[in-house]
């Protein structure tokens, strides 16, 4: 299990801890995550005042959670009180906490981190050793300019900070206020408290200009063009130049003058561009950027209307004087006195960067960090890591500089807390689906796929796809039954369902381990013979059976299962003066088990075979059920046998009782990989989780690919309880059709890869020489990880859906995302395992005149004699 410990609970805090238990979720990891947060006063407390307003538009605030305009239901206020939003942000804990991933564990802790020490290659956080820490502690809460630290007279109440709001409640009517800073914390200030008079005093002698608004006017190609250009700037003044370029345009296409509004539009709308440009190592070609920023970010990022409405009010009243406001250079003390100054506000907030006295500041002093040189952030790689340390991460304001543009409340200017969540979660080596399902692999198939020369020649041979069988798999699942049925002193035949598969090596294999098959069709009936199975040895539960197949089956001394009385009867006129063995079909009292279309209700058998039937000998019962459930399958056997002892006693001679398919496997050996899907599905499901299937696709109907007991412990169970002692008591055999149990490690799909494109959206792709119907049942998909066969991957990670041959938009091999850690190219296979039971044949189709994959044996290398 990976600790890891995020030191801050703010935005930031909250997007890593959803972003790494996210990536643990669709990796499969195992994540022990603690958040520690000092609770002290936050910009988003849901105690502030209600006219403290967000200064970001409401639209890009989002989290794991979803959109804040969705939660609050509303989409028409872009600029509401900053309390909102901190109550979103704790519904979103309380999601996060809600929706942790089954191999994960999430604590949070309310205390303050004042130190972190290394210790063999893991962190100590607060007596507690972390192999990842990540810090994303925001703005620091002193700092040495802070009026905190000032000499003051004593008769003057100082403020050092305005939040919390309760730090101005003493402020009154009769109060003449100095504030430090005339920027958006002062504007919070005037909306807090009423004394007599507002003095703003700052060192550019300006206020924030009110937040520009494009209105209607249509200027995308002008900036799209302009952001192109920033990213190709050589130095600042080609920079200014862009910028002025656009600012023209603007004015131009808006038809203003107002050169404010134009170079605010023009810096807010390419700044996307301009962090790219200006972070990392960019920032060392921008001499002088820093000035430039501070410059434009006055008429990019001011207040929203309403907030500056508001300052202009108390302007016009008197209640702000701005006479003063060129005058933040001066010695406060002499203001203080000149102006008849009672309270002192400081709404200068401590800068960005490593500051003094700082939990950031103190690993630079011991040398597990430095200031990048030039700037006033902390040196970080993209991924957050810290220069120089490889378990150690920084985001936000402490890297500002290195990192330009870290707002808050945005998750779209950086992927860097994104990427530091793979760096921590780098998930499996080799392919894999979202979340991992990993094939449980037979020793001849690991083999196989291990050897890309070997899977290349397949193909090669016999074309793209090819299902590869594997009959030597099959007779030790065969025989697990017999013997656990043997254990429970029930004799237990078993007859392979050929539907599952149509290989006749499979046939072969069961004819020479002395069972016998199941068959659906007069094709299936006529190979089964073919190779040698005698009659006795089959039995024909086919949904409909035209006469020439029953005809056959007869002639050959088949078991029929008698969907229905009228089947049954038009077996006894084809018969004529021959016999025909016939097992009636029972559909199981439906307040007892779900309705079933196969067979008829108990009570109805036993009128109509009240006594003989020309030409028919009931030599047993028969039973078709969905699912696996043993206590069904135990239920439906008390019913056969009450309704056995109703036929003997009407003179037939039943011998044993046909419980049809369902016997469960596994397809995965992993318990927690399996529970861990089901709960990313739930979490997708739920809106929380991003959606990791094809159009969010659901996937309602999929098969148990983990189950608990299978096969032989499985009919164990369907025994006991008494189960078992009713056959023995009535000398009755149990007859079972299993199917994809028995070919279970029997087969896999070889696909060479056609292609690696993206849909139009982006959306990364991966062709396959194959078709959807070739790995496909009534299942809605197969969960199991497809396994990349290559001898070249040195790619780039890519996370991409598997598409097929037929031209339909949803085209899908698999509908889970898939991550190739290594890239996947053009030529490369892929093998998609243990689909021998029913995924290869079952719903194939030659649509769009494709060919019908391939059947070869393994490891003979030969085509199956269904090819032939």
């Amino acid at each position: 299990m990976i600790t890891v410990a995020i030191i801050g609970g703010g935005p930031r805090g909250l997007w890593a801890a959803e972003e790494l238990l996210g990536v643990a979720r669709e990796r499969g990891a195992a994540v022990a995550l603690h958040v520690f947060d000092d609770g002290g006063p936050a910009a988003y407390d849901p105690q502030q005042p209600e006219e403290w307003l967000i200064n970001v538009r409401s639209s890009v605030i989002r989290t794991q959670l979803g959109s804040f305009d969705d939660w609050r239901g509303v989409h028409d206020d872009p600029f509401p009180p900053r309390r909102l939003v901190g109550e979103f942000l704790a519904a979103s804990w309380v999601a996060l906490a809600d929706h942790v991933p089954p191999r994960c564990t999430f604590t949070r802790h309310t205390v303050h981190v004042a130190e972190l020490e290394p210790g063999g290659g893991q962190w100590c956080v607060e007596g507690e050793l972390f192999d990842e820490v990540l810090l994303a502690t925001g703005h620091a809460t002193d700092w040495p300019g802070s009026l905190a630290h000032a000499q003051l007279p004593e008769d003057v109440r100082v403020i050092a900070s305005p939040y919390p709001a309760g730090n101005l409640a003493g402020i009154g009517p009769e109060d003449r206020v100095l504030v430090r800073g005339a920027a958006l914390t002062f504007h919070d200030v005037t909306r807090a408290c009423s004394p007599a008079v507002f003095i703003p005093v700052t060192r550019t002698g300006k206020f924030m200009v009110v937040k520009p608004e494009i209105g209607t006017v249509d200027v995308r190609e002008i900036i799209d063009a302009g952001r192109e250009r920033i990213r190709g700037v050589e130095d600042l003044p080609e920079l200014v130049d862009v910028l002025d370029d656009v600012a023209g345009q603007l004015l131009e296409r808006a038809g203003t003058t107002d050169t404010d509004w134009a170079a605010g539009i023009a810096w807010r709308d390419l700044y996307p561009a301009i962090v790219e440009r200006a972070s990392y190592a960019g920032r060392d070609s921008l001499a002088g950027f820093g000035e430039l920023a501070r410059r434009l970010e006055r008429v990019a990022f001011g207040p929203p209307p309403e907030t500056a409405a508001h300052l202009q009010s108390l302007i016009d009243s008197g209640r702000v004087d701005p006479t003063h406001l060129h005058r933040g250079g001066e010695p406060l003390n002499d203001l203080v006195r000149e102006l008849d100054i009672t309270v002192v506000v400081d709404a200068v907030i401590p800068p960005p960067g490593v500051v003094p006295g700082t939990l950031c500041r103190s690993l630079v002093d011991a040398g597990h960090a430095r200031v990048r040189p030039g700037t006033r952030g902390l040196d970080v790689e993209p991924d957050g890591t810290v220069v120089g340390q490889k378990n150690l991460a920084a985001v936000g304001r402490m890297t500002e500089d290195v990192v330009l543009g870290n707002d808050t409340l945005s998750r779209t200017l950086h992927d860097v807390i994104p990427r530091w969540a793979r760096r921590v979660v780098p998930g499996p080596g080799q392919a894999h689906g979202i979340p991992p399902l990993t094939a449980r692999l037979e020793p001849w198939a690991r083999e196989l796929t291990s050897d890309p020369g070997a899977c290349r020649d397949l193909i090669s041979e016999f074309g793209s796809p090819v299902n590869v069988l594997h009959p030597e798999t099959m007779p030790p699942h065969l025989a697990e039954l017999v013997d656990a049925g043997a254990d429970m002193g029930v004799e237990t035949r078993i007859f392979f369902a050929r539907k599952a598969n149509k290989g006749l090596a499979f046939v072969d294999a069961v004819r020479d381990a002395g069972h016998g098959v199941d068959v659906a069709g007069e094709r299936e009936l006529s190979q089964v013979l073919a190779r040698g199975v005698p009659g006795e040895r089959i039995i024909l539960s086919a949904a409909i059976k035209p006469d020439r197949l029953l005809e056959l089956a007869i002639a050959n001394g088949v078991t029929i299962s008698a969907d229905s009385r009228a089947e049954l009867d038009r077996i006894s006129a084809l018969a004529g003066d021959r016999r025909a063995r016939v097992a009636p079909r029972v559909a199981p009292d439906p307040e007892l088990l779900p309705p079933t279309r196969f067979g008829e209700r108990s009570g109805d058998w036993a009128r109509h075979l009240a006594g003989p039937v020309a030409g028919v000998d009931v030599v047993g019962l028969h039973v078709h059920l969905h699912g696996y459930s043993a206590a069904a399958r135990a239920t439906a056997l008390r019913e056969c046998c009450s309704l056995v002892d109703a036929l003997v006693a009407a003179g037939h001679a039943p011998s044993f009782i046909d419980l049809g398919g369902g016997v469960p496997m596994n397809y995965l050996d992993d318990a927690q990989q399996w529970a861990g899907y089901q709960a990313a599905r739930a979490a997708m499901i739920d809106g929380y989780a991003d959606p990791f299937t094809w159009k969010s696709d659901p996937l309602n109907n999929t098969y148990p690919y983990h189950q608990s007991p299978v096969r032989g412990g499985w009919l164990k169970q369907v025994l006991g309880d008494g189960v078992a002692a009713e056959l023995r008591r009535r000398h009755l055999r149990l007859h079972l059709e299993p199917g994809r149990s028995v070919l279970d490690g029997c087969g896999l799909i070889l696909a060479e890869v056609a292609f690696v494109k993206t849909r139009s959206d982006g959306v990364p792709l991966v062709g396959l020489a194959m078709n959807r119907t070739q790995c496909r049942t009534t299942s809605d998909d197969y969960l199991v990880d497809p396994i990349h066969v290559t001898d070249s991957a040195d790619g780039k990670e890519l996370e991409a859906y598997l598409v097929g041959a037929y031209c339909i938009e949803d085209e899908l091999i698999l509908r889970r995302r898939i991550r190739f850690p290594k890239g996947v190219k053009a030529g490369d296979v892929i093998a998609i395992p243990n689909t021998a039971g029913y995924f290869m044949h079952i719903l194939e189709s030659a649509s769009h005149q494709i060919p019908l994959a391939k059947n070869v044996v393994w490891p003979a290398g030969v085509l199956d004699d269904i090819d032939v």
